[in-house]
C-alpha cells in the first residue's frame, strides 16, 4: 500500500464500519464496502471495530481509529479522526449510542447494530477517565489516552442534587422513528463535602481525584439542610440546591451535618465552629472548615442538640462570651 492511499471510514445507519480506500495513486481497485462488526474501546481509550464479516478479503480483523473524543447534542459518541495511519484527520464518526451509566471512572454506553442477516445486536462500549467541574459548575469528564493526551467531553444537560443528596444528570434523547424525545437520568453516586466559604466537593474517588469542585454562594442554613445558589453554565442560571441533613454535636469529634444516602448510608461532614448561646438560650455557630478558616455560614441549634454530653460546655458557654469547637476534636473553652 503506498502511502498516498487513505481510507475513508464512514458508520452506516445500522452501526457497521463503513471502508473505503481513496488515493489516487493507490496500485489496488477503489472500492467501499460495508463490515460487520463490533466497536470495542480498550484502555489507551482508542477505538477499534472487530471485523466479523466482510465483503473483501482484504480486510484486516479489527480497525484500530484514533482522535478526539466527544459527545454530540444527542450524546451520542462522536470520533473525529487525527492524522495517525491511513486515517483521513478531520474525519468525524458517529456512533448512535445512549449513555446509560456513569461511575467514577468511566462512561458506560448502549450501542445497537443491525448486521447483513437483519440480526439486531446491542453492546456495550465504555470510556475510561475521571471527572471534574469545569469553569462554568458544567459536569466534565477527562478522557486519558497515550502520551499523556487528554480529551474532555463536557455534559451540556442539567444537573440536581435529589433527596438522598445524589448528583443526578438529565438528558433528552430522540427516539428513532418518532419526533418526541425522552428523558434519561445518570446517576453519580459519591458524597459531599464543604471545604471553603464559596466551594462545595462532591466525591467519587479521592484517590484518583474523581470529583467536583463547584463555586456556589456562602450556605444558608434551613430546616431541611443547607441551601447553595449555583450558576451553570457559559451563560448561567442560577438555580438552589439543596444538601439534605441534620446537624449533631460530638464532644470529640466537633459540630457535625448528617447527610443520609440511599441504602440507609450516612456520611458526615465535621466542622469547627465559634459558639454563643442566645437570650433563649439557644446556639449560635459560625462554622469552620477542617483547618479553621471561616465559612461564613451562621447555624442556630436547640442546645437539646447536645443530649446531655455537653453540661460543661454549657456552663462555658454560660460564663463566657464565647467558646470555640475545633472540627475533629471537639469542645475547648
Amino acid at each position: 500500500m503506498k502511502k498516498t492511499e487513505k481510507i475513508r471510514y464512514e458508520i452506516d445507519p445500522h452501526n457497521r464500519l463503513v471502508y473505503e480506500k481513496t488515493g489516487k495513486e493507490s496500485e489496488l481497485p477503489w472500492f467501499r464496502t460495508v463490515l460487520d462488526g463490533e466497536f470495542e474501546i480498550d484502555e489507551n481509550n482508542c477505538l477499534t471495530y472487530h471485523v466479523k464479516k466482510s465483503q473483501a478479503s482484504d480486510i484486516p480483523q479489527q480497525v484500530k481509529l484514533k482522535g478526539q473524543w466527544a459527545l454530540d447534542d444527542e450524546h451520542n459518541l462522536v470520533l473525529t479522526l487525527d492524522k495517525w495511519g491511513n486515517q483521513i484527520a478531520g474525519n468525524k464518526l458517529t456512533v448512535e449510542s445512549e449513555l446509560i451509566d456513569a461511575k467514577d471512572n468511566r462512561l458506560s454506553f448502549a450501542v445497537t447494530s443491525k448486521d447483513s442477516e437483519g440480526n439486531d445486536h446491542i453492546y456495550i462500549v465504555k470510556l475510561g477517565g475521571r471527572w471534574q467541574a469545569d469553569e462554568h459548575n458544567r459536569l466534565s469528564f477527562n478522557i486519558e489516552k497515550e502520551k499523556g493526551i487528554t480529551d474532555r467531553i463536557t455534559l451540556q444537560g442539567d444537573w440536581e442534587v435529589d433527596k438522598q443528596n445524589e448528583l443526578v444528570y438529565t438528558y433528552e434523547k430522540s427516539t428513532r422513528g418518532k419526533k418526541e424525545k425522552i428523558t434519561k437520568t445518570i446517576t453519580l453516586k459519591g458524597y459531599w463535602d464543604i471545604t471553603e466559604k464559596h466551594r462545595i466537593k462532591y466525591v467519587l474517588n479521592k484517590e484518583i481525584e474523581s470529583e467536583f469542585d463547584f463555586k456556589v454562594s456562602v450556605g444558608k442554613p434551613v430546616g431541611r439542610g443547607l441551601d447553595y445558589e449555583i450558576g451553570v453554565g457559559a451563560s448561567p442560571g442560577k438555580k438552589t440546591i439543596t444538601l439534605f441533613g441534620s446537624w449533631k454535636v460530638n464532644k470529640k469529634m466537633g459540630l457535625l451535618f448528617e447527610m443520609p444516602y440511599t441504602e440507609g448510608k450516612i456520611n458526615s461532614v465535621i466542622f469547627g465552629a465559634w459558639g454563643k448561646l442566645d437570650k433563649n438560650l439557644n446556639l449560635e455557630m459560625r462554622l469552620e472548615n477542617k483547618i479553621g478558616e471561616d465559612l461564613g455560614i451562621d447555624v442556630k441549634l436547640s442546645r437539646r442538640i447536645l443530649e446531655g454530653q455537653g453540661e460543661a460546655f454549657i456552663r462555658a458557654l454560660r460564663s463566657q462570651k464565647e467558646v470555640s469547637i475545633v472540627a475533629g476534636v471537639g469542645f475547648r473553652w
